[in-house]
């Protein structure tokens, strides 16, 4: 038996590739290499004395046969390597239209790269126009309408984005991104946890010998501020690099907010809080991966991920409580937040292939998290009248810390591609909530034993998952199950509150996809997510620094399982168009319900497993090129929602239909000018996670102008937001049966800026990564 495998100068297998032994001038066998470039035949010992390999566009090949070398009846000749035959076209220019979408069994792609609008806004702005994502006028980023998902960045979580997913996305910009991936129907090798799905988003291309980079400096005014972000790929032999960061500078202005409660029964009363704040924040982050060819069967990876974000809130406020034409309390507050965070995370991968089997792959990772929060609020009060709170300082630190360890291994059974993977992650949780009230008779802050709140959660959760997939003509098919044991010990020591609560979770998934030769699909699938509640909704400690509004957790919850019926349309040609169908329904929802006390006249809010949901909802976008220069893009959902809960003891349901709509259109001028002008649009929607709740929605506009130079290298863009309103009002509505509530929340709405990118690099071939690596998908935000 004679085997080896043939490859190209840049070790890139040559498929098809004619090997051919000889004796002499006598041809004794032929036979072509598999798509991988690998060759095996049987022949009788000491038949042929040379082995030659011939293929277009490579310079033949010869090399003797050393029948002194057969082990047990077997010869591997190893991997043998061609040259270019040296032959070069010369002035062929290739030119195609880059598709903005692609779709693939389980998820859809959108190629920021193609859209001009990436070289001057945050990757927040560009998931506005991402089928099934949705961003609100408080930037609050929903998938299929859901606020519970999970990020990746490049496959794997980074705490930044987990703990503080807003401020990331809105600083990390567009330009440093090669593609944002949606998986609504998430495979059994992501974590149970995220009810809407997958997010990941791929920062660095896999680049070939040489290297590749981009750099984007921007400016927003009179919200927002400079920013920048770069990212990088090298490659030298067999060591690879990738890099990408950025930081920012963010200044809000002084807006206004106001509350106002009315409440109704034997002793009506009504509260008016008005107040106004503004903000700065600054962040940067740091993410970097090294990869190394021990062999063609070898690699190795590490990956590190630093990042740091912070913020300084300056607040007034002037409350009242009246019953009738009597003031019951009053007071006048000044107060200042300063919050900092950091998080770091590292990993190591070892990934292994076969020689006799190409598609067997064995991938053995660790990884290591920690991330850190602290944030401290000074409160001074002015004007009281019968309010029981004096002057005060509140700081609250928290810290969370992770190991993980997974194996991985992929196969291929004949047309069935199986994978499965076993994962431990084992997680702690520590906060430390203090508050130190003045006293004026040793004019010093002391301690509040009774607003003092600690908690350790020591977590631990062991999973195995097993995945099918496999094509038949023009269908594709994948199915799998995932298997998780969750171990949570939680001791909140305020409360003398202990919680150990322990659940197994099977979950299943499917995916069956349906291929035309005239470049549409179907699509059908189901599966079932998970949402664990997080430590603040567990922790029972009650927070009284605003009597008027009390929030508490309840350590009861339960993780709430949802039940997701995917059916998709699309056509990804010259004309794109995706539509999708979701049916998805939970019977066990943890949703915030707010009580109103009469005695205490005091607000209550904490989180329940009464909720039941319904939602159907149906997604669509539409890529369309009006003419060769413009194209349009529409983006969107339109929604029915049926809910259902308890409310202080009472059944409270509520049927809301919901909608978004982006429409994008870009002009491409001669010379590399494009201009572009989006509208977009939400309907009133849901207060997150509360079923008594209600947010307006509103219009917004957007201009924006880029000129390309440089050979496209070198991008220069300017944008105006909403040129003819200056400030937006939120509106929320919260009621029940005998109180609602009104809260506006003053935003700028009108806003400018100005961006600069630059594009680089020289590249021959591919960098190699891990097919496979940890995922920490468990916990949503």
């Amino acid at each position: 038996m004679i085997k080896g495998q043939i490859a190209d100068s840049l070790q890139q297998p040559v498929a098809w590739a004619t090997i051919t032994l000889a004796k002499g001038d006598s041809v004794i066998f032929t036979t072509p290499t598999n798509e991988h470039g690998a060759f095996s035949f049987a022949i009788k010992r000491g038949m042929g004395g040379s082995l030659t390999i011939t293929s277009a566009a490579y310079l033949p090949f010869t090399t003797p046969i050393h029948w002194g070398q057969v082990v047990s009846g077997k010869l591997d000749l190893g991997r043998l390597t061609l040259q270019q035959s040296g032959k070069n076209l010369q002035n062929v220019t290739v030119t195609a239209a880059r598709p903005l979408i692609k779709k693939e069994t389980d998820k859809l792609v959108y190629n920021t790269e193609a859209d001009p609008e990436s070289k001057f806004r945050s990757v927040l702005d560009i998931m506005k126009k991402v089928p099934y994502l949705s961003v609100d006028g408080q930037e609050n980023l929903t998938l299929k309408g859901n606020s519970s998902y999970r990020i990746l960045i490049n496959g794997k979580p980074s705490g930044a984005v987990d703990n503080d997913p807003k401020n990331f996305l809105k600083t990390l910009p567009a330009s440093t991104i090669q593609s944002i991936e949606v998986y609504t129907i998430p495979p059994a090798k992501y974590d149970a946890e995220g009810l809407g799905g997958v997010i990941n988003i791929i920062t660095t291309k896999r680049v070939g010998e040489g290297y590749k980079g981009s750099t984007n400096i921007s400016e927003g005014f009179p919200s927002g501020g400079p920013s920048g972000g770069f990212s990088f790929t090298a490659t030298h032999k067999k060591l690879g690099v990738e890099l990408y960061g950025g930081g920012s500078f963010s200044s809000n202005p002084r807006v206004a907010n106001t509350t106002n409660r009315t409440t109704s029964g034997d002793e009506p009363t009504h509260l008016n809080v008005s107040g106004n704040h503004k903000s700065r924040n600054n962040g940067r982050y740091i993410g970097t991966q090294f990869s190394y060819d021990l062999d063609s069967l070898q690699l190795f990876t590490v990956q590190l991920n630093l990042n740091e974000f912070n913020s300084k809130d300056n607040r007034n406020r002037s409350s009242v409580l009246q019953q009738e034409a009597t003031t019951l309390q009053q007071f006048t507050m000044a107060g200042k937040t300063i919050a900092g965070n950091n998080g770091f995370d590292g990993g190591l991968n070892y990934q292994l292939g076969f020689r006799n089997d190409k598609s067997r792959l064995l991938t053995v990772s660790y990884r290591y998290m920690q991330y850190k929060t602290s944030s401290t609020d000074y409160n001074d009060f002015l004007k009281a009248i019968n309010y029981p709170v004096t002057d005060f300082n509140q700081y609250n630190n928290t810290s969370t810390m992770e190991h993980t360890g997974q194996v991985d291994y992929i196969q291929n059974i004949k047309k069935v591609k199986m994978e499965a993977g076993i994962k431990t992650i084992f997680r702690d949780n520590k906060s430390q909530f203090n508050t130190m009230e003045y006293d004026s008779a040793t004019d010093r802050f002391l301690d509040d034993p009774a607003q003092q709140d600690a908690f350790t959660n020591h977590q631990a959760i062991l999973s195995a998952y097993n995945t099918y997939s496999f094509s038949l003509k023009s269908w594709g098919f994948k199915a799998g199950a995932r298997l998780e044991e969750t171990i949570n010990d939680i001791d909140f020591a305020s409360t003398q509150t202990t919680v150990n609560n322990n659940y197994f979770s099977l979950v299943p998934s499917v995916v069956i996809n349906k291929s035309y030769t005239n470049g549409t699909y179907i699509s059908l699938g189901y599966n079932q997510r998970l949402k664990r509640p997080g430590i603040n909704r567990l922790n029972p400690f009650v927070n009284l620094s605003d009597p008027n509004f009390i929030t508490y957790g309840n350590p009861d919850l339960k993780p709430s399982l949802i039940h997701n019926f995917d059916l998709g349309y699309g056509s990804n040609k010259k004309q794109s168009i995706n539509i999708g169908l979701s049916y998805a329904f939970s019977n066990n929802l943890d949703l915030k319900t707010s009580r109103y006390d009469t005695a205490s006249k005091v607000t209550f809010t904490t989180y329940d497993n009464s909720g039941k949901i319904a939602a159907l909802m149906l997604n669509y976008n539409l890529n369309l090129a009006i003419t060769k220069a413009l194209r349009t893009v529409i983006n969107g959902n339109i929604a029915n929602f049926w809910i259902q809960s308890a409310v202080d003891l009472r059944i409270v349901k509520t049927q809301q239909l919901l909608y978004t709509a982006t429409i994008s259109n870009k002009y491409t001028f001669t010379k590399g000018w494009i201009v572009n002008a989006s509208v977009y649009l939400y309907g009133k929607n849901l207060a997150p996670a509360q079923i008594q709740g209600t947010v307006s929605g509103y219009a917004a506009t957007g201009f924006s102008v880029s000129k390309n130079l440089i050979e496209n290298k070198l991008s220069l863009s300017a944008y105006i937001n909403n040129p003819f309103t200056k400030f937006r009002n939120s509106r929320t509505e919260i009621t029940s049966y005998d109180f609602a509530e009104t809260t506006l929340n003053q935003e700028y709405f009108r806003k400018a800026g100005f961006s600069i990118n630059y594009r680089f690099g020289k590249l021959k071939r591919d960098i190699k990564k891990n097919k496979r690596g940890i995922s920490n998908n468990d916990v949503s935000n």
